[in-house]
């Protein structure tokens, strides 16, 4: 026989050229992405049990996996090993088709993570040889030697040939949360969400809102702002003591009191009003009536600052916040006249604040720790808010009543917070001379508390005010975190909770919510920093959409963007 003999070149040229000709490797397993997040569309090999890209049912590229020829514990699985000990957020998606001799099997997709309480993502019935689309999704800090598998419980497995196609893993971990990039550089809140409600954030006077740089992103990203502090009764009254010069106010009923001439000083509130319009922003008004932030003396005798000094007369008390409700809602509209305005440029006013008992009853239902209170002994001072601020602002300024942990409790109507505030809006509406545009949800939660939907839910609390016949705003939203601080999980609650806004706004003219505000601009100066559960613990909080003096957009910023760019598909 003639030997063939190749040259060293030859044999290179030949085998490149059979090279051409062999079959693909089939990529499976997690696949790690420029972005740097994890994506899998193949189960992980086992040999001799699983054929993938196989034609089925008119299908090209099915995997299958005969179950008497399984050698691995977990045969329909994906290994987590390239993303461990980090925190994660996991998606699952596809559809099976099971085989076998019994009617129906039930397919669970976990993890095989006993710390984390063995997660599953999805739990379907799968009758037996139809295809069924399963999909779920997990934030979880996942451990070693971990992985994402189909369970076998309740399977004989020498008995079925499963089948699966579309199948989709994808992993986001806090490496891959991408570049830090200037709030001015990221898509618009207000254009993603124009479509659904008003986007707002809370900013203070001087440092932000009249910082030109400031000016500009909130120019860019939202139609309202709410000042934390500068249009609350401290503030107007410029904790000055009335005590230099005194007017004369006569009240609706004709009763004629001494009010203090030269307050409230309203320079601050005229220079905000002025900035708001020159940067096309509207301004939720915060507040009218507060227990917290309003003089003693407003409530005493002869205005006296003295701890012993008696309280006024009901009807004193009355005329007293009359003339002060009157003063700055007719200031605002005289402002807004003018300068000529031709929208209104604070859309809303919180009325009442935090007037709520935290644990009600049938009798008591009223926060009981307030001047206000102990003036009146009921709620009649709420109805009387309610009343004046109906009577002197414009018709179409929204008229709001403004709580916390508005959601707790929102499964039972007696012994809650919620049940507190569903009494005093049914206090409010009994009177015909009241308006009641909205309920305000502060919605100060945590990265775990409340719970977003189903039983004594944050949606449900949503739910039960809607139908009192009111709007819902969302005025105080942040984030805290009692534990270590998780973007990557801040981010997917983030987007599960505007997912819910979503769902339940104003459509076509029925009640629902208005407006979403952030309480603040940037981690840097939240307000959560100085509350004792966390300054205690030295626990800096992270609550907010932006960090840092430069406003980079947080993971959570692109959760909320993600939940509207969602919604409109």
């Amino acid at each position: 026989m003639k030997k063939i003999r190749l040259s060293l070149a030859s044999a290179i040229l030949f085998l490149c050229a059979a090279s051409l000709h062999a079959a693909p490797a089939v990529q499976t397993g997690l696949v790690k992405n420029e972005d740097g997040t994890y994506t899998a569309t193949k189960i992980d090999e086992d040999k001799k049990a699983i054929k993938y890209g196989q034609k089925v049912d008119g299908f090209k590229d099915v995997t299958v996996v005969k179950g008497s020829a399984v050698t691995k514990q977990n045969p329909i699985s994906v290994s987590l090993d390239e993303v461990s000990n980090q925190e994660l957020n996991i998606s699952l998606s596809g559809e099976i088709k099971i085989s076998g001799k019994s009617d129906s099997y039930d397919a669970i997709w976990m993890i095989n993570d006993f710390d984390a309480g063995f997660p599953e993502l999805s739990r379907k019935t799968v009758k037996n040889n139809e295809w069924t689309h399963f999909e779920g999704k997990t934030t979880i800090c996942v451990g070693q030697n971990k992985q994402l598998y189909l369970s076998k419980t309740g399977i004989s497995m020498d008995e079925v040939t499963f089948y699966l196609k579309n199948f989709s893993v994808k992993i986001e971990t806090e490496g891959a949360l991408g570049p830090k990039v200037s709030w001015l550089e990221v898509p618009s809140l207000k254009e993603a969400y124009k479509d659904f409600f008003k986007f707002g954030l809370a900013v203070t006077y001087k440092g932000e809102l009249n910082n030109p740089d400031v000016q500009d992103g909130l120019y860019r990203h939202v139609e309202s702002i709410t000042l934390g502090n500068a249009f609350k009764p401290d503030f107007l009254f410029a904790w000055q003591n009335p005590t230099v010069k005194m007017a004369k106010y006569t009240d609706e009923t004709g009763k004629t009191i001494d009010v203090p001439a030269l307050l409230p000083k309203f320079n601050d509130m005229d220079a905000i009003l002025g900035l708001a319009k020159m940067n096309n922003l509207k301004i939720r008004g915060h507040v009218l009536v507060w227990h917290s932030q309003t003089p003693h003396w407003f409530f005493t005798e002869g205005y006296s600052s003295s701890k012993d000094a008696p309280y006024v007369d009901k009807e004193t008390m009355t005329a007293r916040q009359e003339w002060y409700i009157r003063s700055v809602l007719e200031h605002v509209a005289e402002w807004e006249q003018k300068n000529k305005c031709k929208e209104h440029v604070v859309w809303a006013w919180d009325v009442v604040n935090e007037a709520a008992a935290d644990n009600s009853s049938e009798a008591r239902f009223l926060r009981e720790d307030s001047d206000w209170y102990r003036v009146y002994k009921n709620e009649e001072f709420i109805v009387n808010a309610f009343r004046f601020a109906n009577k002197y602002a414009p018709k179409d300024v929204q008229l709001v009543y403004n709580d916390y942990g508005t959601y707790s409790g929102s499964n039972r109507t007696k012994g809650t917070k919620h049940a507190s505030v569903l009494k005093i809006i049914d206090a409010i509406q009994a009177n015909p001379e009241t308006r009641l545009d909205a309920v305000g949800m502060q919605s100060h939660i945590n990265q775990t508390y409340p719970k977003i939907t189903g039983d004594d839910s944050f949606e449900r609390a949503i739910q039960n005010f809607l139908a009192k016949g009111i709007d819902v705003q969302i005025t105080e939203l942040d984030m805290g975190h009692q534990t270590k601080y998780s973007p990557i999980r801040q981010k997917t609650r983030y987007k599960e909770i505007f997912e819910m806004f979503i769902r339940n706004r104003k459509v076509d003219g029925k009640n629902g919510i208005s407006s979403v505000t952030l309480w603040g601009l940037t981690d840097n100066s939240t307000w959560l920093d100085n509350q004792p559960e966390y300054k205690s613990k030295n626990n800096k909080q992270h609550p907010l959409l932006f960090e840092g003096t430069e406003f980079f957009a947080k993971p959570s910023y692109y959760g909320v963007m993600e939940a509207a760019e969602e919604a409109k598909n």
